[in-house]
C-alpha cells in the first residue's frame, strides 16, 4: 500500500553514526512505496548555516537527493535547524515549507508543524523562539564568523541540557491543550495534527468543534532506534525503526 511518511527529531550529526546509518536504511525502505516524505524539523542536532554543513549533513543531502528522484521531500524547520535554508534544501532535493502547513492526503486534511509553537505554557522558550525566528536576527547570525557561530551553538546546546536536567519532561515543555485549540482554530478543516519536538511519541485525541481530532506526536531517534508515522488511505500508523511488526493506532 502506498504511504506518506513523516519523521522528526533525528538530531543527526557526525557524533551519531548509528542514527546516520539508520536514516540511510530507512530511505531505502521507503523508496518504492512512498508518495512523499515530510521531515518536520530537527533533522540535525544543530545547524549553523548552509555554508557550514558537517560530514553527516553532506551525506544526508546526497541520500535525500537520491530519494527525491522517487518521491518529493518536504522540510519544516525545527528549533535545532531553523537556519537551514534554500542552499542546503536545493542540494538535498527538498522543498522548504512554512512553520505550519495544512496539507491534503488521501482525501483528508492534516495540520503539520515541528510542534514547538504549540508549547504555549513555556513562556520563556516562546520568547526565545520569537527572537530566533526573526529574519533580521537570523541574517545577523548567519553573517557572523564561523567560529563565533560554533561557540553560540555550543552555548545554546549546553543551556538546553541544563534546562532539561532541571525540568525533565515536565508539563510546561509539552504541547498544551490551548496551543492545540489555537492551531485548530486557524485550521478548522484539519482532520488530524502531526508534529514532533516534544520527544513524547503518542497518539492523543482532542475534541474540537464537536468532533474528535487525533494528534500524532512523532518518535524521536536515539540509541540506534527511531520511528515514523505512515499515513495512508486507511489512516495513520506509528512504526518503529529498525522495522518490527507494525502496531496500528
Amino acid at each position: 500500500m502506498r504511504q506518506t511518511v513523516f519523521i522528526a527529531d533525528l538530531h543527526l550529526s557526525d557524533d551519531t553514526p548509528e542514527l546516520n546509518r539508520l536514516f540511510a536504511q530507512a530511505l531505502g525502505l521507503w523508496r518504492h512505496n512512498t508518495d512523499a516524505l515530510y521531515i518536520l524539523g530537527d533533522l540535525f542536532e544543530a545547524w549553523l548555516g548552509d555554508d557550514m554543513p558537517d560530514a553527516a549533513a553532506r551525506e544526508a543531502a546526497a541520500q535525500i537527493k537520491a530519494f527525491s528522484a522517487h518521491a518529493p521531500v518536504y522540510f519544516i524547520c525545527g528549533n535545532r535547524d531553523f537556519l537551514l535554508g534554500e542552499r542546503y534544501a536545493a542540494a538535498a532535493g527538498m522543498t522548504l515549507l512554512p512553520e505550519v502547513r495544512e496539507i491534503t492526503l488521501y482525501g483528508k486534511n492534516y495540520l503539520i508543524s515541528h510542534g514547538d509553537e504549540m508549547c504555549t505554557e513555556d513562556k520563556a522558550y516562546l520568547r526565545f523562539r520569537r527572537i530566533m525566528r526573526n529574519k533580521a536576527v537570523q541574517k545577523i547570525l548567519l553573517s557572523l564568523p564561523q567560529a563565533w557561530r560554533r561557540k553560540i551553538a555550543a552555548d545554546m546546546r549546553a543551556a538546553s541540557r541544563r534546562r532539561k536536567g532541571a525540568t525533565g519532561l515536565s508539563a510546561i515543555t509539552d504541547v498544551s491543550e490551548s496551543g492545540v485549540r489555537a492551531a485548530l482554530a486557524r485550521h478548522p478543516q484539519a482532520a488530524a495534527v502531526i508534529h514532533g519536538h516534544t520527544h513524547r511519541p503518542a497518539i492523543h485525541h482532542h475534541t474540537f468543534d464537536g468532533r474528535e481530532v487525533p494528534r500524532c506526536v512523532l518518535p524521536d531517534w536515539h540509541d540506534g532506534r527511531g520511528g515514523y508515522l505512515a499515513v495512508s488511505e486507511t489512516g495513520c500508523e506509528m512504526r518503529p525503526l529498525p522495522e518490527k511488526p507494525a502496531e496500528a493506532v
